[in-house]
């Protein structure tokens, strides 16, 4: 085990992870905190200066940020340097994973992060089932920063319910293309990528009818519009509609019928990216809230002195806390070798714990800085968007209904 020099915001209690703050760790070595600090240099310099700008404006330079962010190793560390990734000194796992995410969601606007992180939700399954074709045509440029991907599931009508999406991919009458016909909501990034995964149904019904095939954004039937959203106002939600899309034979990833295994086989990454991140925004939220109790006065004394504030912080702390402990405990378990079937059920639960954390702090940090809170400006501007963002956090990845009821099917109970 191993106790790492204090790292980061030190004056304010829990504003960082135990490891951070020096605490003995059976998980994290010196190439885990060369990495942290590679991560939080760019986060500091790259992004956190320029996203209010950019979550104002609704738009980012992504394909700028792609470059300096594959320049700086940390677009795509996670992919084999043959592909175009730049995994760190050390080796990638799924403790850096959990440095990754939690680092890229300090700048603090969600928006931003998730156009960083829809390539690591998209790309895998090129890369594990993809061809050598496809992965040297779309997952190198993606990996290197040259291109986008974005994974496209959801569809108007079915939500959650990807077994029974209706969007069709029926191969021509030569066989050399499939003609692609439907809909896909709540689609992240998709007016700032060149490629969407695309699940589509090439048979029959129920699960065995589903495969995914990649499709080129430039494609001629394609319509991408940007929806109008609470928050995440920089990731461009999207509508995309495909009409009589057609799409070569050899962007099928996979087999035909695959679709829903290839899926599964990610899905747990993907999710724990929809832990640690709301973890980090629950962070930041009690955090803010400390800072901002040191300092306001009410009735002749600071707002932390006050009894029912300091629980309030109390029960922010211990539910964050609780939710570091159960990700490392996760991380670890996958870490070592932990089937997506075996772990599944307890990532999602996981899932639960850490946006029901981000929740609770979301609800405390605005009722601490009271109407400041309310503002897009000033002392409670960040609480303002944490707080608008929490809707897709908390529904995005599963719902929280979904998710505890498959953990309890997965529990057999």
């Amino acid at each position: 085990m191993t106790a790492h020099d204090p790292y980061g915001k030190m004056d304010v209690p829990f504003a960082e992870p135990a490891w951070y703050r020096g605490a003995v760790t059976p998980y994290y070595n010196e190439h885990h905190a060369a990495f942290r600090h590679r991560m939080r240099q760019w986060v500091d310099a790259s992004l956190i200066p320029f996203v209010d700008e950019w979550d104002e404006k609704g738009t980012m330079p992504i394909e700028e940020v792609r470059r300096s962010a594959a320049a700086a190793g940390v677009l795509c560390p996670w992919a084999p340097a043959e592909l175009g990734g730049t995994p760190p000194e050390g080796g990638w796992d799924e403790f850096m994973l959990c440095i990754w995410i939690d680092e890229l969601t300090r700048c603090g606007a969600g928006g931003v992060v998730i156009l960083i992180q829809i390539t690591f939700m998209a790309l895998p399954h090129i890369l594990t089932f993809g061809s050598d074709h496809l992965k040297e045509k779309i997952a190198k440029p993606v990996a290197r920063g040259e291109q986008g991907i974005a994974i496209t599931l959801t569809e108007p009508q079915g939500g959650s319910d990807l077994a029974n999406l209706t969007t069709t991919a029926l191969k021509t009458t030569d066989g050399k293309h499939y003609v692609v016909n439907g809909q896909k909501k709540f689609i992240t990034g998709g007016m700032c990528v060149a490629y969407f995964s695309t699940m589509v149904r090439t048979g029959g019904p129920g699960m065995k009818g589903l495969s995914i095939v990649v499709i080129p954004a430039d494609s001629p039937g394609i319509k991408v519009s940007k929806l109008t959203t609470t928050g995440w106002w920089a990731g461009n939600t999207t509508l995309i509609t495909f009409d009589d899309v057609k799409v070569p034979v050899e962007n099928l990833i996979g087999d035909e019928g695959m679709g829903m295994m290839i899926m599964a086989s990610a899905m747990n990454g993907e999710r724990f990216v929809a832990c640690v991140g709301p973890l980090r925004a629950a962070r930041m939220l009690l955090s803010e809230s400390i800072d901002f109790a040191r300092q306001r006065k009410t009735f002749g004394k600071r707002l932390i002195d006050h009894q029912v504030i300091r629980h309030k912080i109390a029960h922010m702390a211990r539910l964050v806390e609780a939710g570091q402990a159960t990700i490392e405990a996760l991380a670890f378990q996958m870490k070592n070798g932990a089937s997506p079937l075996e772990i599944g059920g307890s990532v999602s639960l996981a899932k639960v714990q850490c946006t029901s954390a981000y929740e609770l702090c979301a609800r405390e940090a605005s009722q601490i800085f009271g109407g400041n809170s309310f503002l897009r400006q000033g002392k409670g501007a960040l609480v303002e968007r944490m707080v608008r963002e929490l809707r897709v956090t908390v529904v995005g990845g599963g719902s929280e209904e979904i998710l505890i009821d498959l953990a309890m099917r997965m529990a057999k109970l």
